[in-house]
């Protein structure tokens, strides 16, 4: 791990080189150009910032919770008018007219939950094949599949409701570095990093999608309000399980995210020479 450089950007990469060479050249380096030199020398893996993406996921996880419970306002809504003309025996043009509205609101909160999700999806994927592969520098044997598949997984049908909870899970325990389930680790009674929030986040996801399932093969009705008090019965359940599940992603992305950078600063103390 001694040997493992940990970089930022190019920029300042760059920087560092020209500043390391200069030194050199005037003796006022001391010795630290050739542990640069020595540094950069050694292949592995590099550790990279994950806040900045984290902040970003977050953001996108809220503005998914805002469409969540605007879908959910509309479909409680859609549910409670599509069940008055049973109640009343029958409906007239004015309760048409009515369920239609009703079915305009939820097409636009479908709409833009799906955007929503989108734009979340693209940045948490990133921020997850991020942090997978920063367990290369935390902990390289934690994790039992390649980062790449951080990013492939998702894409693959069935596959993607059971890996990407395998993948998080040792990410999660590998993210604490030395002394917290890292290949640093020197006190045994550190405890494990909690799974609750993974856990509990990922049964909300994998639901929301059983039930959306569940939703589309049910079976067509004759009866217009019927069909749409049985369709927004449905996608309150949706809404509601994805409103949870953006709420617990937001606090496991903050979880992890703390993580690594507390595994990081351990990192980094158990590879500094002693008495440094």
């Amino acid at each position: 791990m001694g040997g493992v450089p940990l970089r930022s950007g190019g920029s300042e990469e760059e920087e560092g080189d020209w500043a390391a060479g200069f030194e050199t050249y005037a003796g006022l380096d001391g010795g630290a150009g050739r542990s640069r030199a020595t540094a950069k020398t050694v292949p592995g893996p590099s550790f990279r910032p994950v806040r900045g993406l984290a902040v970003a996921v977050v953001l996108l996880l809220a503005l998914a919770a805002a469409a969540a419970v605007h879908g959910l306002v509309a479909d409680i809504d859609a549910f409670r008018h599509s069940g008055r003309p049973l109640l009343y025996g029958g409906y007239d043009a004015q309760a048409f007219h009515l369920l239609d509205e009703m079915r305009d609101r939820h097409r636009a909160a479908s709409t833009l939950q799906l955007w929503a999700m989108v734009a979340t999806a693209g940045v948490f994927i990133a921020w997850f094949h991020r942090v997978r592969t920063n367990v290369e520098v935390l902990d390289p044997q934690a994790c039992s599949m390649g980062s790449g598949w951080a990013v492939g997984v998702w894409f693959v049908p069935l596959m993607n409701l059971v890996t990407p909870w395998l993948i998080a899970r040792d990410v999660t325990r590998a993210s604490g570095g030395p002394g917290r389930g890292g290949a640093g680790q020197a006190d045994d009674s550190a405890r494990e990093p909690s799974l609750t929030l993974l856990n509990a986040w990922w049964a909300a996801w994998v639901a929301s999608k059983v039930l959306l399932v569940i939703g589309s093969r049910l079976p067509a009705a004759d009866d217009k309000a019927a069909l749409t008090h049985g369709i927004s019965g449905v996608w309150i359940g949706v809404d509601a399980l994805n409103l949870v599940a953006a709420i617990l992603a937001i606090l496991y992305v903050r979880q992890v995210t703390r993580l690594q950078e507390r595994g990081l600063a351990g990192v980094v103390a158990a590879a500094a020479p002693s008495g440094v």
